[in-house]
């Protein structure tokens, strides 16, 4: 039952996030970069979603695959899409841990829409 219920949880949040993502296009986003954005962003979710979704912790290291797909992606334009909405689902700390682990790391305050990254703990 546990097992069915996680699903049903992945499931519900990757159709969040991408019916959020395919709906909200930024003006700096059409046409063929919405087309490429929302290809990077298909691409991503099956391979990190399990990585980056709340709560916050644990941290789980994540796959190759995951890591492979994150580098591939256009992070600004996956930034766009980050809303108060998507941060209910998302855990933008894990996000940010999987940058790191993935040798992509963002740099401390940028900004990813509605989330600011924190400076490094040292």
């Amino acid at each position: 039952m546990a097992g069915t219920q996680g699903s049903f949880w992945v499931v519900l949040a990757f159709t969040a996030v991408a019916t959020t993502a395919t709906v909200r296009e930024t003006p700096a986003a059409t046409g063929t970069e919405a087309t490429s954005c929302n290809s990077d962003l298909f691409s991503l979710i099956p391979r990190c979603i399990l990585y980056v979704m709340q709560p916050d912790n644990p941290k789980e290291v994540p796959s190759q695959a995951c890591c492979d797909a994150y580098r591939e992606v256009d992070v600004p334009c996956l930034c766009s899409k980050v809303d108060k909405g998507i941060e209910e689902i998302i855990s933008m700390a894990k996000v940010v841990f999987v940058a790191g682990y993935c040798k992509r790391p963002f740099a401390p305050g940028a900004k990813c829409e509605s989330y600011t990254i924190p400076p490094k703990v040292q």
